[in-house]
């Protein structure tokens, strides 16, 4: 009989490609420390394996890749007053910043729904393919959190300031856009990931296993060409509007765009700015602004950092409850928009501005 563990996680090694399969459909393959623990340990056994040629990661069921972590039991940690939420966020952050540098060939099946720490488990993949069901997000600011899992790394290397865009918003993106975005590499129809996976197990040692993969990608119809995403033709405009390092001012901007020229993206975005926690927002801000100069490793460092001051500071219990738990969708912020100044954010968190 399968253990709970094994459940969570299928693992399966087939003629040199491991399979990693993300085994809890239900709650959209949400990912769990359990979990964390033993993709890490799977990914650190295999790296040295010769056996092992390639690692594929996919999600079970149609729905979702990963839609994040469990965030209820994260929630649970920080109201029961334990430090099982700390001891989570560090190894799944070692996790995610150890794909980044992995040594073989990683493959993420980004299909159907990938938020937070789904993003964390495929940004640093060497492939990241999407399909027409893919639907992306950082939706972190919405719950009271910030974009984590590297999202300070990933998002400040969008184009232009599609990462503040995304990061504040929360928006949801396709495949297409996920491309345009830099976070993603391959769009590929989700019917043929199946038989791109046995494909893999031809891979051989007389040419070069990148060449390899990426002629098989090509011949099941996986393109990184994205003539229709739909934010190059918002890109401009995105960039005048979150151009600016203060909320407040981006608020302004956006509601005199609105107000002069309506569009469905600029109202959705101006809601979403309205509704979302304010200091997650503001924080996030300038946790993007820091990334663009920052490595991956002081990124994460600067995350864990945050994290570890976020729970007894800000938003985080409140957003749960209202949106997870009481599900009255009426979150109740420490602070309001006009609270949340770089005075205020440095007496909170003054490491994010006391920088050489």
């Amino acid at each position: 009989m399968n253990s709970p563990l094994e459940q969570e996680l299928i693992f399966d090694i087939q003629h040199g490609v491991a399979c990693i399969t993300l085994n809890r459909p239900s709650v959209l393959n949400a990912i769990s420390f359990s979990m964390v623990q033993k993709m890490h340990q799977c990914l650190l056994e295999w790296a040295i394996d010769d056996a092992v040629k390639v690692v594929v990661v996919r999600g079970a069921g149609d729905k979702a890749f990963c839609a994040g972590g469990d965030i209820r039991s994260l929630h649970d940690s920080v109201v029961n007053g334990d430090d099982v939420y700390r001891t989570f966020f560090a190894q799944e952050y070692a996790l995610n910043e150890y794909i980044y540098s992995y040594p073989k060939p990683y493959i993420a099946f980004m299909d159907g729904i990938v938020m937070g720490g789904g993003m964390g488990i495929s940004q640093g993949a060497k492939y990241r393919v999407v399909t027409e069901r893919t639907r992306l997000a950082m939706p972190e600011t919405g719950i009271g959190f910030i974009p984590d899992v590297g999202g300070s790394y990933f998002l400040s290397r969008c184009p232009g300031m599609m990462g503040s865009y995304l990061g504040l918003t929360g928006k949801s993106i396709q495949g297409e856009d996920a491309i345009f975005c830099d976070l993603a590499d391959w769009m590929m129809s989700s019917q043929n990931i199946n038989q791109l996976v046995l494909d893999l197990e031809a891979i051989h040692a007389d040419a070069p296993i990148h060449q390899q993969i990426e002629a098989l990608l090509r011949q099941q119809g996986a393109t990184n060409q994205v003539p229709n995403a739909s934010l190059k033709t918002i890109e401009a405009t995105i960039q005048k509007v979150f151009a600016s390092q203060n909320l407040q001012l981006i608020i302004q901007s956006l509601t005199q765009l609105e107000s002069a020229s309506p569009a469905k993206w600029s109202a959705e975005a101006l809601t979403k700015l309205h509704k979302n926690s304010p200091v997650a927002m503001a924080v996030t801000l300038r946790m993007i602004e820091i990334g663009k100069s920052s490595s991956l490793s002081a990124c994460f460092v600067n995350e864990l950092t945050l994290v570890n001051q976020w729970m007894d500071r800000a938003d985080f219990v409140e957003g749960i409850r209202a949106l997870i738990i009481d599900k009255d969708h009426q979150p109740h912020w420490r602070y309001t928009l006009n609270e949340v100044t770089d005075e205020k954010l440095m007496t909170l968190f003054p490491f994010l501005y006391n920088r050489e």
